[in-house]
């Protein structure tokens, strides 16, 4: 037992230890990648051959445009493809291959958020926000490489203050990249359901309940960087679907 003379001056709340600071999205991504950045970059690589295997085998049509939807919820590979579809009206045929075709790749992934299961829109329907771990390695692991190789310039999250808390991608007005840490502010978005574009697409009522909850942005390059392919034609293809609406 310790001296009177060692604790008579102890406070039950010198005691208490100290509580661990609560890290911000941005940090507890970036504690992610750390540990394992080099997974995500051999699961990249492995990711990147398997699909250039499966195009050169199967002849398929390469898209002309390539959008990214980023959602924590389960989002059924139909709806993303039927909104592929309808988008691609609006396209052109970039590649020369005859086929103007937008493709919608769909990124599951948990930005920080608390965990929650809900109804949809669509009574029929359930969409659950729960990202087991395999989920979430293989969402930031695909858009990962999205994001390195500069594939995609048209974002569509359905929560962009996490997205750009994490990601800090999202483009101004003038499509320059806000000041690190601002947030939302100065970023040029527009709610799904606000475009008149986006809000008469021919989609399935399944798909609407899924989509309208969604936003539209594009993305920001440091100075000297664009998009892969196609910047202009991509910037076109936004100003489309945004055409008509009030930024949020």
């Amino acid at each position: 037992m310790a001296s009177a003379r060692y604790t008579l001056n102890i406070k039950p709340e010198d005691l208490k230890p100290d509580e661990p600071r609560q890290l911000t999205r941005k940090e507890k991504l970036a504690n992610w990648w750390y540990y394992h950045r080099l997974h995500v970059g051999i699961g990249a690589a492995v990711l990147a051959i398997l699909i250039w295997l499966a195009a050169d085998m199967l002849n398929r049509t390469l898209p002309d445009y390539q959008i990214a939807l980023v959602t924590e919820q389960y989002i059924p590979e139909t709806v993303v493809t039927e909104l592929g579809d309808a988008l691609s009206a609006f396209g052109l045929d970039l590649n020369g291959d005859g086929q103007a075709l937008v493709q919608v790749s769909g990124y599951q992934l948990s930005l920080g958020g608390e965990e929650e299961t809900g109804a949809s829109a669509s009574s029929s329907s359930t969409v659950t926000t729960t990202v087991d771990a395999y989920t979430q390695m293989a969402g930031f692991t695909t858009l990962s490489g999205d994001v390195t190789t500069r594939t995609s310039l048209i974002f569509l999250p359905d929560d962009p203050e996490a997205f750009q808390s994490s990601f800090e991608l999202l483009a101004a007005a003038d499509g320059s990249l806000p000041e690190e840490g601002a947030g939302l502010e100065g970023v040029e978005l527009f709610a799904f359901s606000d475009c008149p574009v986006l809000a008469s697409l021919d989609l399935s009522e399944e798909a609407r309940a899924y989509l309208d909850d969604f936003y539209i942005a594009r993305r920001g390059f440091a100075e000297g960087q664009t998009l892969a392919e196609y910047p202009e034609e991509n910037q076109a293809l936004y100003e489309v679907l945004t055409a008509g609406a009030a930024a949020q």
